[in-house]
């Protein structure tokens, strides 16, 4: 197609940008497997956002007890308490992805890119335990993607572009024929130190978030009758965020 010529891969965030799981699951299992391991913490919406500028759950939990519990200490072992939180948040979260929506425009835009040829990937540092949860409830997305990098995959998290790197290497793909989609200021970093043009959605928890270098900001990739709100860059047509407006923005 002559329109996706500039473009071969969309490479998609997880966490806020396929799904709404940060204020619908990941903050709300975090406080439950706190009070369910007698733990006195408690992580409001405002303190989840500042938390959620470190990537990854269990680098999370460190800089938090570092900054808020010195270090953790009184808890007993340090990496033991790290964990046993991640690992019961993670049981917790699983039983709540089912009722965890897809953000607009997900669905139709991954099946445009499909029937583009276009390939398909997730790109995050969160543990691939919870993108399992959420993608095991949506058969149509479950099988949609060509990769999924998840996790302890590279041993640098975003802000660091280690994960773009590896899913390029893994794509054999070329980062300027690529574009990211991300939510957060600390995904477009990565995606950019990566050398890939990146759009961001922006989610409830990131819309404040400075996001210099972005093709685009919006507020989703809009669908029928419900345009994306623009907050920067080019808009897209009729408010809509398709195939051919990702190429132009790869296209610079």
């Amino acid at each position: 197609m002559e329109s996706t010529r500039a473009l071969d891969a969309i490479l998609f965030d997880f966490d806020g940008t396929i799904a709404e799981t940060e204020r619908l699951g990941h903050r709300v299992a975090y406080n439950a497997a706190f009070a369910q391991l007698g733990l006195d913490f408690t992580w409001d919406t405002k303190l989840y956002g500042e938390l959620l500028a470190v990537g990854g759950g269990k680098e999370r939990i460190a800089y938090y007890l570092d900054r808020y519990r010195s270090g953790g200490r009184e808890y007993g072992d340090r990496a033991e308490l790290i964990a046993a939180v991640h690992e019961r948040k993670q049981k917790i979260f699983g039983a709540l992805a089912g009722s965890i929506a897809v953000r607009p425009g997900i669905r139709r835009i991954v099946r445009e890119a499909r029937a583009a040829g276009l390939r398909l990937a997730i790109v995050t540092t969160a543990a691939r335990t919870g993108v399992d949860a959420v993608l095991d409830r949506d058969p149509e997305l479950r099988v949609a993607f060509d990769l999924i990098a998840a996790g302890d995959i590279v041993p640098r998290k975003k802000p660091a572009p280690d994960i773009y790197a590896h899913v390029l290497a893994e794509l054999g793909a070329r980062a300027r024929r690529c574009i990211a989609v991300e939510d957060a200021s600390i995904g477009l970093q990565a995606a950019r130190a990566a050398g890939i043009t990146t759009l961001v959605t922006v989610s409830e928890y990131t819309r404040d978030e400075a996001f210099s270098g972005a093709a685009a900001v919006l507020g989703d990739l809009g669908e029928p009758g419900l345009p994306a709100e623009v907050l920067a860059g080019p808009p897209p047509p009729n408010g809509i965020v398709d195939v051919t407006y990702l190429s132009s923005l790869a296209r610079g």
